[in-house]
């Protein structure tokens, strides 16, 4: 039997764990694949890091950095950190080493845990780290005693305007409350099951973590390699069904262009977190289960995990927009104008955010918390999210759009000007601007850069320098050369002569003679990518691809090749290699013009 601690009757995270685990032991706690480990397992294994933390001297108010896969890792170390009043900080493998390096900067934690794979990624360091196996000795899950709710939690890092992630600094108080929020506005769905999609550095995905493990639930974590594979994906699902999944909408529309959308769909309760939901993808939901409580979720990371939630009914799908919902209990919020004023119900503002979800603040940045942490004249502390959101006639939220350049790419946050920073800090570049673009109106957005530079380079060289410092979701999908940024009337940059200035003339390679299988190929490349033309030897990822577009041309290419697996799309990255493993027996026939390939 499952049994929930309520969380009134303890004072951090590590409590609420300390208990679930003393009377769930013999649950499964985490399963990962093939392995399945119980409450104890978990707790024992974190005990056992816990003890080498406190022989190193980590305790209360000191921050544990983690670079681990996923599996059960993230969790164990998360915990252990806990367990000695540490606070815990996600790192992500897939990151460069130079990325990893300005993080660990940022935060210079008190110790590392790691897997041993990637422990050598770090080799100087001032602090200690600790290879994270399973020859650690387990001992009992031990809770520091004098962890108060206002200590921190976790950190999490967002994207930095100014060239540098900033890393939101969380406390206990603030996860308390979600929880307890959380799980009354969701009232009789109690999932017993959760999936996590999302990387742990991702605070959505936290939602699945928490749920599961603060009440003695099943924690299930996928790997990349699972997600990217629909038909792996489903079958996985199909064999360990779970009672909640969290989903970005670029997520599960790129799995249901590979497979039925009901083979991704939980038992019990679906949550779409991280971007705008799209009404399209709302409505397939609700026809197909239309038993299915659906939710969207919304909250930044400087005010824990979420602030809202919607549960999503047949008249929303027919609206513009899906409502963001009403905040949970402990959160307050407001509508402002520039000026500060509230503004009535009907008008948009920009959202601010209050009460008991607030993160502490950015750490070791008190600039950029003063910045955006506002003290009002009556002494409350608000969050300005920059949101403009407006309050409909039935009193729900309405995500509109934003008050500055931040933009969401596949449920990460994005500043372009943290990666027009990274541009400018190229030796050929002198002028730099970052800008969304989509392939079709209601398509996820991806990042355009336009360059000015002072000498000769290629912006596929460009595109190799970003991806050794920056995020995947941060790296534009396609970078072009202009002679200059020219300006409008207002002074701002005038997109639409900048795109007249990208005019994409045949090369001569697109005039080489293609297959039939080829020219399948080619089509579907350009329309995912939202290029006219792609040369045969471009590869995927310079031709501006990515993780979630590959899960999409492997759905288009599907319908005539239904022998391609995922695995093609990686093993075979240009189109000429791709084609060949497709069938490489044709006699090549000229390829049309580029202007009309892909339309």
């Amino acid at each position: 039997m499952r049994v929930v601690t309520p969380v009134q009757e303890v004072l951090s995270a590590s409590a609420i764990f300390h208990q679930v685990a003393a009377v769930n032991g013999g649950r499964t706690a985490i399963r990962c694949g093939a392995i399945a480990t119980t409450y104890a397992e978990v707790a024992h294994r974190a005990g056992g890091i816990a003890t080498w933390l406190r022989e190193q001297g980590v305790g209360r108010g000191d921050i544990v950095a983690t670079l681990h896969d996923r599996s059960v890792r993230p969790v164990v170390s998360m915990l252990a950190a806990w367990a000695v009043g540490a606070a815990y900080v996600h790192l992500d493998p897939s990151d460069p080493d130079q990325r990893l390096m300005a993080m660990l900067e940022t935060v210079r934690p008190t110790a590392l845990l790691a897997d041993p794979s990637h422990q050598r990624r770090v080799p100087d360091s001032s602090f200690p780290s600790l290879a994270v196996d399973d020859g650690i000795p387990l001992m009992p899950y031990e809770v520091e005693p004098d962890v108060s709710p206002e200590d921190l939690a976790y950190l999490v890092f967002t994207s930095g305007s100014t060239g540098s992630p900033k890393a939101v600094a969380v406390e206990h108080r603030a996860v308390l409350n979600h929880h307890a929020a959380i799980r009354r506005f969701r009232g009789e769905i109690e999932p017993g099951s959760f999936g996590l999609t999302a990387a742990f550095t991702a605070d959505f995905g936290l939602d699945c973590v928490f749920g599961a493990l603060f009440t003695g639930g099943r924690l299930d974590v996928y790997s990349p390699r699972t997600l990217l594979d629909p038909v792996a994906f489903a079958a996985e699902l199909a064999s360990h069904a779970v009672d909640a999944l969290v989903y970005t909408p670029t997520l599960l529309e790129a799995l249901s262009r590979g497979e039925r959308l009901d083979r991704f769909l939980p038992s019990r309760m679906v949550i779409v977190a991280g971007e705008s939901f799209p009404p399209r993808l709302a409505r397939a939901i609700l026809r197909t289960r239309p038993d299915l409580p659906t939710f969207n979720s919304y909250g930044p990371s400087e005010a824990t995990i979420e602030v809202m939630q919607h549960r999503v009914r047949e008249q929303d799908v027919r609206r513009p927009r899906i409502p963001i919902g009403r905040p949970l209990e402990g959160v307050t919020a407001c509508l402002l104008d520039e000026d500060g004023a509230e503004v009535p119900d009907g008008v948009s503002g920009i959202l601010h955010l209050g009460g008991q979800c607030l993160a502490r603040g950015y750490y070791n940045d008190p600039d950029a918390t003063n910045g955006k942490f506002i003290v009002t004249d009556t002494g409350e502390l608000l969050y300005r999210t920059d949101d403009i959101v407006v309050r409909n006639a039935d009193g729900d939220y309405e995500f509109l759009s934003r008050a500055d350049r931040q933009l969401k790419i596949r449920g990460h946050r994005v500043e372009p000007g943290e990666v027009e920073a990274a541009l400018l800090g190229q030796p050929e570049v002198v002028q730099a601007l970052v800008v969304p673009q989509s392939v079709t109106p209601d398509a996820p957005p991806h990042l355009v850069a336009y360059v000015v530079t002072e000498s000769s380079v290629q912006p596929e060289d460009l595109a190799v320098r970003l991806r050794a410092t920056l995020p995947s979701p941060l790296v534009p999908s396609h970078i072009h050369t202009v002679p200059f940024i020219p300006l409008g009337s207002t002074g701002k940059a005038d997109l639409t002569a900048l795109r007249a200035m990208v005019v994409q003339v045949a090369s001569p390679e697109a005039e080489v003679l293609r297959t039939s299988v080829q020219l399948a190929v080619t089509k579907v490349w350009c329309a995912v990518l939202g290029r006219a033309e792609i040369g045969l030897d471009e590869r995927f990822l310079e031709a501006g691809g990515d993780s979630l577009k590959a899960l999409q041309v492997f759905a288009d290419l599907r319908r005539e090749f239904p022998d391609i697996t995922i695995a093609h799309l990686f093993t075979y990255p240009t189109i000429a290699t791709l084609a060949q493993a497709l069938d490489g027996s044709e006699t090549p026939r000229p390829a049309p013009r580029p202007t009309v390939v892909g339309l």
